[in-house]
């Protein structure tokens, strides 16, 4: 479990994510499929860069969700 304890309902049970993040995957998903789709980028390297970006983005944002309440904290 994580250290962090959410500021609205005090419960330890929260998780790395968030709207900021699923916007990350989204975004990326959308760059990802034209890029393999339309301009022929092999699809392994184009996944790895979509990995990493999708990594990068969760020690950026640091943003965290309570699993009891769904309060949404953190970031920057």
């Amino acid at each position: 479990m994580s250290d962090d304890v959410c500021p609205a309902c005090g419960s330890s049970r929260t998780r790395r994510g968030g709207t900021r993040i699923w916007g990350v995957y989204v975004v990326s998903l959308l760059l990802a499929l034209p890029a393999v789709l339309v301009l022929h980028l092999n699809a392994a390297i184009v996944a790895g860069v979509l990995l990493a970006v999708i990594v990068a983005a969760h020690l950026i944002l640091e943003t965290r969700v309570c699993l009891d309440c769904g309060q949404q904290y953190g970031g920057r």
